[in-house]
């Protein structure tokens, strides 16, 4: 009988699977390459194997050897070869849909952590079929079986306890959108900052910015600190929060020369020039915010509503007087944010001196 297995594998290698791999390869190219990559084939010869000892069920009975203990060899072996190849199959189908899945929909995978939920699957599928191959080889009821599990499973949870942890703060961290794939975020208790590129039962990955990988275990991050910049994304929008720290000592009232020639400098539009025509003893300083205004406003990579725009003055330091720009770029990019703040603050400090003031400097260095 064990003869008759060769004209059936040659009929499941040459007619059926040629027959599938043909189809496939004519319509779905990609996909007979992931599953050659998975051993798809293989794994479901294995499994078409493994239904066949099963139902042949009086296989060697007729031999002189079949004792009691052959027998019972013999069906243990074909219970965990029937286990293996199935379960075997089950997780190569799974990684293969996940492929392709990845393939096609690139976009919506890059925010949604397929990867974590197929582990679970992974897992929650080779723990099914384990229980279920015990209780077959200890010849026990499947209900019993899990019963007397269920005694253990303290034990288990003691044993485990990381990969408990592990899965329920993944949950967590998914289901509660507090990470994504893709995601900038920064943890300063371990010195990240950079994009998720997986997420898992057991770790995190993170590229960081210099191109480094950083790994920690994704149940830390249920007690440790997470900033997620994916807000400045969705919003399109990113906050400019820098000072410039004027000399107190060049602070003053402006005369009536110096106003006519900030007036006729073109630096001010004519809007605010009659404002400033009402108002008596008129300092440099407040000139200069009010440049900054329209300076700002006339910046097409500055959001003028919906966002905060506030031009503001902080308390006196020791470093002089801060004016603080509290803005928002329509540049989120780090590079592009990083120019346009720099060309903005470039700018002000070019056109300082034509509003008789100057940056704070410490004399000594320090």
């Amino acid at each position: 009988m064990i003869l008759s297995l060769i004209p059936l594998i040659l009929f499941i290698k040459r007619i059926i699977f040629r027959a599938i791999k043909h189809y496939i390869s004519k319509h779905h190219q990609d996909y007979e390459k992931i599953l050659r990559k998975y051993s798809i084939y293989r794994y479901l010869l294995h499994s078409i194997l493994s239904l066949y000892f099963i139902f042949w069920g009086n296989l060697f009975h007729n031999s002189e050897f079949a004792t009691y203990l052959f027998i019972m060899v013999k069906n243990a072996i074909i219970i965990c070869y029937t286990s293996i190849s199935m379960t075997l199959l089950v997780l190569a189908i799974i990684d293969s849909v996940a492929e392709i899945y990845q393939n096609k929909t690139s976009a919506y995978s890059k925010i949604t952590p397929i990867s974590l939920y197929l582990q679970i699957l992974k897992i929650c599928i080779a723990s099914i079929a384990t229980i279920i191959t015990i209780s077959k080889l200890l010849n026990i009821s499947l209900g019993a079986f899990l019963t007397s599990l269920g005694a253990a499973a303290a034990l288990l949870t003691f044993l485990f306890k990381d990969t408990v942890l592990g899965l329920v703060a993944s949950l967590q961290l998914t289901f509660q959108d507090i990470i994504r794939i893709g995601d900038w975020i920064t943890i300063n208790q371990y010195n990240i900052e950079g994009t998720v590129e997986k997420i898992t039962i057991s770790v995190i990955r993170i590229r960081n910015f210099d191109q480094t990988i950083a790994t920690i275990p994704t149940a830390s991050l249920l007690t440790t600190n997470i900033t997620n910049w994916r807000g400045v994304t969705e919003s399109g929008a990113r906050r400019i929060q820098r000072s410039l720290c004027i000399n107190m000592a060049t602070i003053e009232f402006c005369s009536s020369t110096e106003l006519e020639a900030i007036k006729n400098s073109n630096l001010l539009s004519s809007s605010v020039v009659e404002k400033i025509k009402l108002e008596d003893n008129i300092t440099n300083i407040k000139l200069f915010r009010l440049y900054t205004q329209e300076y700002l406003k006339n910046n097409p990579l500055i959001y003028q509503q919906s966002f905060p725009f506030l031009i503001r003055q902080l308390a006196p330091t020791v470093n002089g007087l801060p004016i603080e720009l509290y803005i928002f770029t329509t540049k989120t990019g780090s590079a592009e944010f990083e120019e346009v703040q720099a060309d903005i603050f470039d700018h002000l400090m070019a056109v300082l001196p034509q509003f008789r003031l100057k940056i704070f400097q410490n004399p000594s260095g320090i």
